[in-house]
């Protein structure tokens, strides 16, 4: 009896060499989007990238991994995730002061 080929389902996700995972997408994001959520006028980009932050992780840690084909870090992508909601209070608490000046 031939072998029939595994699908592209079965296979094993494995590590993209070319590019980053959700996870360190999702931690590069937090990290600067908490760094420039200080600065007047380019909180409202770091609010995007807090955003976005918090939904690569979240789909990094999502359970079935339907999204990409390569396994995510998912602890790279918890701290994205913390990262990103700590820029959002952040942008929330300058927004409002900011705006009573």
């Amino acid at each position: 009896m031939p072998l029939r080929p595994r699908s592209d389902a079965a296979s094993p996700r494995k590590k993209s060499p070319d590019g980053m995972d959700l996870g360190t997408r999702a931690l590069v994001l937090g990290a600067g989007s908490l760094a420039l959520s200080w600065v007047p006028l380019l909180n409202i980009i770091a609010f995007l990238a807090a955003m976005m932050a918090v939904a690569f992780g979240l789909l990094a840690r999502w359970p079935t991994g339907w999204l990409t084909r390569e396994e995510p870090n998912t602890r790279r992508a918890l701290w994205g995730v913390v990262l990103g909601g700590l820029a959002i209070v952040v942008f929330v608490v300058t927004a409002v002061r900011y705006s009573a000046l």
